[in-house]
């Protein structure tokens, strides 16, 4: 699908964001920098974030208005089918506006075009609900996801990304809910589909989709913890079959779900370290903080405070020991803050501008690399 935005200009944006890296390390300097962002320039509309939040809500309100003003000439007109049709004129205004405000304006992700791209998704879900009102869970969900993912595809929202991701789950848990069996294997099913989800995702190499690529890795490391979490099943188990007993009853598999709780954050904490994957050490650190507060939550042998003064006391030794021990480099990990391993991929780009070529001409490649997509390599 067509993209909306100007792909070269946000190749440009990661050319002067890995600049800004080189400056900061000493590799560039301020007037390299400044020839680099004239060679690769971009003249997207990027406002600060307090401007962006301010238009943002300037677009919503603007939404609100002209959806009051087109609903006058509907104003006799009570029915469902009526009120789908506003909501499709809406729609087709909506992303209108959006198109020719990110031709004209050049914006990228600015508020306003996030604004008008959020009113039109909603206006298009607005019929699903009114003639479809008594459809099952996983009808809604399927329709959402045939609106979000052209959605994605051509604007790659991160909001939008995160929305599907959530309906993409909650469909296939409407149905495996229907049957008994279902029910029993939801863990195991939440569990093999985000691992899909993520394999999905590393295979993503597109720069534009690089935030999007990002955020659904997140997302599905998370979800497949969370998925064979004890404390998680046992909880979500009571929940489901309407247990009201004060401790939630033991489950299925329980020993399973204990190996889970502990050997998923272990396994991404070595992987993290292995490849270099900011991402995956990250969630491993605080799916290994949560599974420790699963321990303690049904066999805890101290009070709480105990248990905080305790492991805060453990992490600030480990902390000064791992900083003490990894002041000089062991196995490529030091405690000297790192950016991402883009430099290589920065000198090709230069290289092949003094040598007269484009990046494409030079065969560089934009979001390969282990580190979470920009170029990334083994380098941690």
């Amino acid at each position: 699908m067509k993209k909306a935005y100007n792909q070269t200009w946000i190749e440009h944006m990661y050319i002067q964001s890995t600049a800004s890296e080189w400056v900061s390390k000493n590799l560039l300097t301020k007037e390299q920098e400044a020839e680099v962002k004239e060679v690769f320039e971009e003249k997207f509309y990027r406002p600060g974030i307090f401007v962006k939040i301010g238009l943002f809500f300037f677009a919503v309100i603007a939404c609100s208005f002209f959806v009051g003003f087109v609903s006058l000439f509907f104003y006799d007109t009570g029915s469902e089918v009526g009120f789908s049709l506003l909501s499709l004129i809406c729609c087709a205004c909506f992303t209108f506006f959006l198109e020719h405000l990110i031709k004209t304006n050049k914006l990228f992700h600015s508020g306003i075009d996030n604004a008008l791209l959020y009113a039109a998704v909603t206006a298009a879900m607005v019929p699903v609900f009114l003639l479809f009102e008594n459809a099952d869970t996983w009808f809604y969900c399927l329709l959402g996801l045939a609106i979000l993912v052209p959605v994605i595809l051509r604007y790659a929202d991160l909001l939008a990304v995160i929305v599907a991701f959530g309906l993409l789950f909650l469909f296939m848990s409407s149905l495996m809910v229907k049957f008994p069996l279902g029910k029993a294997l939801l863990p195991f099913g939440i569990m093999a589909l985000s691992a899909a989800v993520y394999f999905f995702a590393r295979k993503i190499r597109s720069i534009y989709y690089t935030a999007c690529r990002n955020i659904l890795e997140i997302l599905a490391l998370v979800t497949f913890y969370l998925g064979g979490n004890y404390l998680v099943v046992r909880e979500g188990n009571a929940m489901m079959n309407d247990l009201s007993a004060a401790i939630a009853p033991q489950i299925s598999f329980a020993p399973l779900f204990y190996f889970f709780t502990l050997a998923i954050p272990a396994f991404y904490i070595v992987a993290g370290l292995k490849k270099g994957n900011r991402i995956l050490l990250v969630i491993g650190l605080l799916a290994f903080a949560f599974s420790v507060h699963t321990y303690f939550n049904y066999f805890s042998p101290v009070t709480g405070s105990q248990l905080l003064a305790g492991g805060g006391m453990l992490m600030i030794i480990l902390a000064v020991g791992l900083i003490r021990y990894l002041h000089t480099p062991k196995h490529g990990i030091s405690d000297e803050q790192e950016g991402k391993r883009k430099f290589g991929d920065l000198e090709a780009i230069l290289i092949a501008q003094k040598l007269g070529q484009t990046p494409a001409e030079s065969g560089l490649e934009f979001g390969g690399g282990e580190f979470g997509g920009g170029g990334a390599g083994e380098v941690y």
